[in-house]
């Protein structure tokens, strides 16, 4: 399985939900994720990691969650990652789901 990083993914590439659905496209990348621009409608922009994407071809980007998995409310921040060197997407994954990040000095017991 490739491991796909910021050097693949441009703005303006288009984003792809793995059932097919069209939910917007690349804002801007970072080095631990990407900004998934959605345009006025609810959902709004999400950041997703790279380890969300399945595939690129061309300027598509099909990612391996669905459309629904994608409004998750942990995509809706960009954490601060540059402040510690610890892994990035697991760290996305973990304070989404509530494990605690030794790293968050403003709120340590979360």
């Amino acid at each position: 399985m490739p491991t796909w990083s910021q050097h693949d993914v441009q703005k303006h590439m288009h984003v792809y939900s793995s059932d097919g659905k069209d939910i917007g496209h690349v804002e801007d990348a970072y080095e631990d994720s990407f900004k998934l621009h959605k345009g006025l409608l609810p959902m709004g922009d999400r950041y997703l990691p790279y380890s969300a994407i399945g595939s690129i071809e061309g300027d598509r980007i099909q990612l391996l969650m669905t459309e629904d998995e994608t409004k998750e409310q942990e995509w809706t921040i960009r954490p601060n990652y540059e402040a510690h060197a610890a892994d990035p997407v697991q760290l996305m994954y973990d304070r989404g789901h509530g494990v605690h990040d030794p790293f968050d000095e403003t709120n340590p017991t979360s």
